[in-house]
């Protein structure tokens, strides 16, 4: 079950020959954002909520696919509102925890399950407001059917005026037969500390197995400045491979050809802060809080290959 679950593993972006598009602002008053596919050609999950003014939601919205049998994926498409911090799908298959369908504020369901940020599994996740995906022939994404997931949709108002958020995936079904799959996974640092100034948070991982990246990208909240990761063979670091300066719209590195990461072997990513305040600020969920991590897509689709924490600059190791 676990090799086949499998859309972008964490990412939306492009493998060697994906085609990916995306418009930043989104679509235009009176469009209609993403009507559903067609009757047998795919799926649709969607969630539209409301952000009151002066505020900063995170809402979660568990259901069900209806796909009766194993859905292929070959093409996914997003469109969620301008200015969305974050959005993403995850399955709960992988975990203990059972919820009834239905519309949960996140803040909660993290608070009482704090296990679902490693135990829940990414299936997809985008940060532009209009976003394609089409895998390479052969490439698909397999999915059980009646899967159960989480859609999380993270908005802040700034404004005075309440504003409705809302957010559209469409998965397309493929009828080219699948010859690969792709996995990945998110490497974070939670220990995180950012006081006032300038400073600096480095993290080192290793697979537990061969891999060849497709690519990758980073993920920080507003006082990161840039982010930085280097190849690391188990003993010293690599010239720079992936740099990123935009905390709003992280860079992707796509690698035309995949690059080979033996087992043993992975990255240091290190994220470069500014923080203009008197007061420290750690990792967290929320957007005044921060965070520092990378995401990776690779091959084989196994889900029990993944870049284990082995270093970190303030010498604290999660556990395993």
């Amino acid at each position: 079950m676990r090799r086949a679950l499998c859309l972008t593993a964490v990412l939306v972006t492009a493998l060697t020959t994906l085609a990916c598009s995306g418009d930043p602002e989104g679509p235009g008053p009176g469009d209609d954002p993403l009507p559903p596919p067609a009757e047998g050609e795919g799926y649709q999950v969607s969630m539209t909520t409301m952000a009151p003014a002066g505020t900063e939601i995170w809402t979660c919205q568990i259901s069900e696919l209806p796909n009766q049998g194993w859905l292929d994926v070959g093409e996914v498409r997003s469109v969620q509102s301008p200015g969305v911090h974050h959005m993403d799908i995850s399955t709960l298959i992988f975990t203990d925890i059972e919820f009834e369908a239905g519309v949960y504020d996140c803040n909660d369901v993290y608070r009482q399950y704090p296990q679902l940020m490693d135990d829940a599994m990414v299936l997809y996740a985008a940060q532009r407001a209009d976003q394609k995906i089409v895998l390479p022939a052969g490439t698909v994404a397999h999915l059980p059917p009646h899967l159960k997931v989480m859609h999380e949709l993270h908005y802040v108002n700034g404004t005075e005026e309440d504003a409705e958020v809302f957010s559209k995936i469409n998965m397309y079904r493929t009828t080219v037969p699948a010859t690969e799959s792709i996995w990945g996974g998110a490497v974070r640092d939670t220990n995180l500390t950012v006081p006032p100034g300038d400073s600096v948070e480095w993290t080192r991982c290793v697979m537990t197995d061969d891999v060849d990246v497709l690519f990758l990208s980073s993920h920080t909240h507003q006082l990161a400045t840039s982010v930085e990761v280097r190849p690391f063979d188990g003993t010293a670091t690599g010239d720079v491979l992936y740099t990123n300066t935009d905390w709003r719209s992280p860079a992707l590195e796509t690698f035309a050809q995949p690059l080979h990461v033996a087992k043993g072997s992975g990255f240091e990513f290190s994220c470069n802060y500014r923080n203009p305040t008197a007061e420290t600020v750690h990792w967290g969920f929320r957007a005044a809080d921060e965070m520092c991590q990378i995401a990776l897509v690779y091959t084989p689709g196994e889900a029990t290959r993944k870049c284990e924490i082995v270093e970190t600059s303030d010498g604290v190791l999660p556990p395993r």
